[in-house]
């Protein structure tokens, strides 16, 4: 705007007030006029109220003008609108599935579609990543809601058994009646109590979460799309738990990055971080260790290191001692192998709370991410 004032200031002015609805109207046979008259009406209420949104329409619009040439009819004026018009829905809906996916009010997600594209950062590749990370959130967030409290695991359904702790109410409730005691006391001793059936016993850590992301050569599309957005949907669950969260890039060399979901800015730095190069595991493991023990607060119990790679590193005595590092302060680790496999005697897999192998499909689907819920 300001540098459009300075070569025009009445028509950046026009411009702006047909844009936003506001002002007095554009003079007659403007291309402002035709600008105003374009308007999609599924736009306009946002950019009366969003001034970031408004004002990367008019940049658009400032610079298609300079292109309509003196004496354009109103036709031809309204079909070059029309145009710019096009662009700016289709920013629009990115900018949207930015916001829901990464859980950004809407003035942020159009600040930083600008910015991945001042960067010549894909803009289509963040819009993947971004519808991606949302479903995935939801899964996790799904995932928590099947989780009782005090019951350590997912519930998913309901048996017989005499495990006090998974009691249903309607056992437990028994146990305050005098008269009912005793036959709540046989029903469990016989083992025909009603109780949570759960998946899973780990414990849900309240430490540092840090995820180790391959960035190696071949880590590339949709490989690093899943990398990223399971890394944004389980920073958004683990900041809801007040836990920090760090990011480990690594290929054969590392770079650290602390995430927090609501700085849009380092999200964005995130996502469009790339090495390349080789695949250095044990000391990517060896740096998420430190980050463990620098992010660690008083009083918090627990930690989990979240791998993911899809390449093989053959260095396993350093992936032994990385691995024995984070067993030795209390951190589980959780190994995803993208469209590989890791020997079931490597430390990775051995010792991990959990091991899983994703293939392709597996890397579509937001629901992949429950693999790592009890990270979460």
């Amino acid at each position: 705007m300001k540098e459009a004032s300075r070569e025009d200031a009445e028509k950046a002015g026009d411009l702006w007030n047909a844009i936003v609805g506001l002002g007095r109207d554009p003079p007659a046979k403007t291309f402002a006029e035709a600008v105003r008259d374009t308007v999609p009406p599924e736009h306009m209420a946002f950019l009366a109220l969003d001034e970031v949104g408004a004002a990367y329409a008019f940049d658009l619009l400032w610079k298609a003008g300079k292109d309509v040439p003196e004496g354009a009819s109103a036709f031809e004026m309204r079909s070059a609108a029309r145009e710019q018009w096009a662009a700016f829905d289709k920013k629009a809906k990115q900018a949207r599935h930015v916001s829901d996916g990464f859980g950004w009010d809407l003035a942020a997600a159009w600040a930083h579609v600008r910015e991945v594209e001042t960067a010549q950062g894909d803009m289509d590749r963040v819009e993947r990543i971004a519808r991606l990370a949302g479903r995935m959130f939801a899964s996790l967030r799904g995932a928590h809601a099947t989780k009782v409290h005090g019951v350590s695991g997912e519930v998913y359904s309901v048996e017989q058994g005499n495990d006090v702790a998974r009691l249903l109410p309607a056992e437990t409730v028994l146990l305050t009646d005098s008269q009912l005691e005793i036959v709540a006391l046989e029903r469990i001793a016989s083992r025909r109590a009603a109780q949570y059936a759960v998946r899973g016993t780990t414990k849900k850590s309240k430490g540092p979460l840090v995820l180790a992301l391959d960035e190696s050569g071949s880590m590339h599309g949709i490989r690093n799309e899943w990398a990223k957005a399971a890394a944004v949907a389980l920073a958004r669950v683990a900041s809801e738990e007040k836990r920090p969260v760090a990011v480990v890039h690594y290929a054969t060399s590392t770079v650290v990055q602390i995430v927090k979901p609501n700085d849009a800015a380092g999200v964005v730095k995130m996502l469009l971080h790339f090495l390349s190069g080789g695949t250095a595991i044990g000391l990517a493991l060896g740096v998420a260790v430190d980050q463990v023990k620098a992010l660690a607060q008083r009083g918090q119990r627990g930690a989990d290191i979240v791998l993911v790679t899809d390449g093989i590193d053959r260095n396993e005595d350093e992936q032994k001692k990385s691995v024995d590092a984070a067993s030795s302060i209390g951190a589980r680790l959780w190994t995803v192998a993208i469209e590989c496999s890791i020997a079931e005697d490597s430390p990775l897999r051995k010792k991990a709370a959990q091991y899983t192998e994703l293939n392709d499909k597996a890397m579509t689907e937001g629901s992949s991410i429950t693999l790592l819920a009890g990270a979460t």
